[in-house]
């Protein structure tokens, strides 16, 4: 009987191992399979290929030659990043990291650059960020990013020229730039009104990190209203009971706003769906999806539904949704999700853009993992949560040129009114 169990015992762990393949070597890394192998998972499993613009073909069929050079595996890795860079989804990352890696964006970032009349001009600060803390406001120039000029630093992170590039694969580009490199200090170079100025500043990580030893979110009153803002929390679940203490602190609050803007690491519908049934008094859709499989489309696949059940203290009052430049993935998924469910306004900037429910696969030929998006997300009224923008758009949406919030400003105006017209 030992022996017998001590045979199946073997044969157990002798199967294991052959489920999981050993790690490929430098001497048997072959670079035109690892690519063969990458951009079969992106044509079969990712559910947003299609928006890529018609010069995308080329573009493929640009890094895959230069893929079929690579010399190691790193070389593979880091050109297949720029590749996929050029899909602007924050949501499709390949990895391992290694410190010579830009920042994951948008966590990583505080900064919003955008490319106008062949210059790049800061668009948006994030509040509470490093950046924010230096004193960098909208509207200066973008000179240098640690000592390399615009164009120098796209063509770093996106890999091919700079003429090449449209103006929205410009701005993306420069966004992740000024991430800077996973954990290093960064050196801003801007041209303000009185001048040039340089803004050392802390990885970017750095306030995110400091922010996830904090309370998951901050609530208070202004006047008559509650304000509750997210600290990049979606994913705690501390978050649900957190919320539901502030809802029940601000049940007499005469209308309330929801802030969004600081969830660029999303998170999952284990705490959002929770947070959403405290504004439902029946079992409400909030969301739609579609996955896409191999060998199934999400154009194929069955389009589902995601609802919110009522959760005790249910807030009947008008409420507000801030959304912005950072608001990522779970949290685009609650602003679309609380404007289904009756939001009075949101209001901000277009969100970041994080692509879909996303799962990770191994890439055996290469030992890199692959994340990306394989359901594709729709608001309730059917249009695709990509394209989603705030019903009043205000930009900057997190910080103006005197450092003040007008995406909070504007949200009081608009509940004042509201008030005022339901009397």
């Amino acid at each position: 009987m030992r022996t017998l169990i001590g045979r199946l015992f073997f044969l157990l762990i002798a199967i294991s191992f052959l489920g999981c393949s050993a790690p490929v070597t430098e001497e048997d890394f072959d670079a035109e399979s690892a690519w063969e192998e990458l951009e079969g998972v992106l044509r079969e499993q990712y559910a947003y290929l299609d928006r890529q613009d018609a010069a995308f073909e080329e573009t493929i069929g640009a890094f895959k030659a230069r893929a079929a050079k690579a010399g190691s595996i790193k070389e593979f890795i880091d050109l297949s990043q720029s590749f996929l860079r050029h899909f602007q989804d924050p949501h499709l990352n390949l990895g391992p990291y290694d410190e010579n890696d830009f920042s994951v964006f948008p966590t990583g970032s505080d900064l919003r650059a955008v490319y106008e009349d062949e210059i790049f001009l800061i668009e948006d600060v994030k509040a509470g960020g490093t950046a924010d803390l230096a004193g960098i406001r909208p509207g200066a120039e973008l000179i240098e990013i640690d000592g390399l000029e615009p164009k120098e630093a796209v063509e770093a992170v996106l890999g091919v020229p700079f003429d090449s590039l449209s103006a929205d694969k410009l701005t993306y580009g420069i966004n992740i730039a000024l991430g800077g490199y996973r954990n290093r200090q960064r050196e801003i170079l801007l041209k303000e009104e009185d001048g040039p100025v340089s803004y050392p500043l802390a990885a970017s990580y750095q306030a995110i990190d400091e922010l996830n030893n904090g309370p998951t979110l901050s609530f208070e009153r202004i006047g008559e209203f509650g304000y509750i803002r997210f600290n990049n929390s979606l994913g705690n679940q501390e978050t649900t009971r957190a919320f539901e203490d502030a809802i029940s602190s601000l049940l007499d609050t005469e209308a309330l706003i929801i802030d969004l803007r600081n969830t660029p690491s999303g998170g999952n519908t284990g705490v959002a769906e929770p947070i959403l049934g405290h504004f439902v008094e029946t079992k409400t859709a909030y969301q739609l999806y579609r996955t896409q499989k191999k060998g199934v489309p999400y154009t194929e696949a069955e389009m589902k539904t995601a609802y919110a059940k009522p959760n005790a203290p249910y807030y009947s009052k008008p409420f507000v949704v801030l959304a912005g430049r950072w608001t990522g993935s779970m949290g685009e998924g609650m602003t679309i999700g609380l404007d289904a469910i009756g939001a009075v306004e949101v209001i901000g900037a277009p969100m970041a853009d994080l692509l879909g429910g996303i799962k990770t696969t191994k890439l055996k030929e290469s030992n890199a993992w692959l994340e990306f998006g394989f359901e594709r997300m729709y608001h309730v009224d059917g249009t695709f949560r990509e394209d989603y923008e705030p019903g009043t758009m205000i930009s900057p949406a997190d910080r103006d040129a005197n450092g003040d919030d007008p995406s909070l400003s504007l949200a009081l105006s608009v509940l004042e009114k509201a008030i005022q017209d339901s009397k």
